[in-house]
């Protein structure tokens, strides 16, 4: 009787024993998965888009590294389960996740890196919206001036969010240089859009104005949305020089012209060129 009761003993302690093993394993699991969260801005979708969009030979390699680090049975487990995590058949671990991200940022050439920025920038990074104005005989390289000191400003302002500070840390991987480099990256691309979108259409909106002999239009504007930046440039035939103000809703005279279909259309091509143009 004795015996029985010291074998169900066992029997219990076993199985208390395994769940808190298998307890322990996923709660190892649910932080690492919580870690890399972090590590990543708060999202891993691009991350992880990234990861099965690598290359054959790029993925082989990166595999190779994950074995020596974390042993062939754990390659083994990630090459013969790589299909069913790319369709989502099966879900990567928090853990495996965690592993094989880490190995990325040192094989990830800059450009890629760049666009694992992007999209963080766009959603915490620095917002404005502002009107430039601009008479029709002022200086458009004076203009663009204008808007870079504005940007800057802007810039100087924003205290990054730990989102995007993490974000920065896991692909720089240590690197000092390579976190600056995508700081600036950033930065010089919105700056550079709003620039030359201004340098490109504020010759064509003041030449439409002084082209009216009928003085039909007396102002006219288009806003540039760069991001979360909005810039209204407003030539104003009553204006002298160029001169930033907050932004606030315009009163329409009665003799302002917002311009012809086909300006509008070529403004729009310019923006949808800039934009394509500094994607890449």
């Amino acid at each position: 009787m004795a015996r029985r009761t010291s074998s169900r003993s066992y029997g219990r302690s076993y199985y208390d024993s395994s769940r808190s093993i298998g307890l322990e394993r996923a709660l190892e699991h649910i932080e690492a998965a919580r870690r890399l969260s972090a590590e990543l801005g708060g999202t891993d979708k691009d991350v992880k888009a990234y990861f099965f969009a690598l290359p054959p030979r790029q993925m082989e390699s990166l595999l190779d590294a994950y074995g020596r680090r974390y042993g062939s049975s754990a390659r083994d487990y990630a090459t013969a389960t790589l299909r069913k995590w790319r369709s989502g058949e099966v879900q990567m671990s928090g853990l495996v996740a965690e592993r094989l991200f880490n190995l990325l940022p040192p094989r990830m050439p800059l450009t890629e890196k760049y666009k694992l920025t992007e999209g963080l920038w766009e959603h915490f990074g620095p917002t404005s919206k502002k009107r430039l104005r601009i008479g029709v005989d002022a200086d458009v390289g004076e203009a663009v001036e204008a808007v870079r000191a504005h940007f800057d400003t802007v810039i100087l302002h924003h205290k990054i969010p730990p989102q995007l500070e993490q974000r920065f840390n896991w692909l720089a991987a240590g690197d000092v240089e390579v976190k600056q480099q995508l700081l600036n990256y950033l930065r010089d691309r919105e700056r550079s859009l709003l620039s030359e979108g201004t340098r490109i259409q504020l010759p064509v909106m003041i030449e439409h104005i002084k082209a009216d002999a009928a003085k039909l239009t007396s102002r006219m504007s288009q806003t540039l949305k760069i991001g979360k930046h909005e810039l209204e440039l407003l030539v104003d035939g009553n204006a002298n020089g160029v001169r930033l103000e907050d932004w606030s809703p315009l009163v329409q005279p009665r003799t302002t012209s917002s311009g012809t279909v086909g300006f509008w259309i070529v403004v729009g091509l310019i923006v949808l060129y800039l934009i394509s143009k500094y994607s890449h």
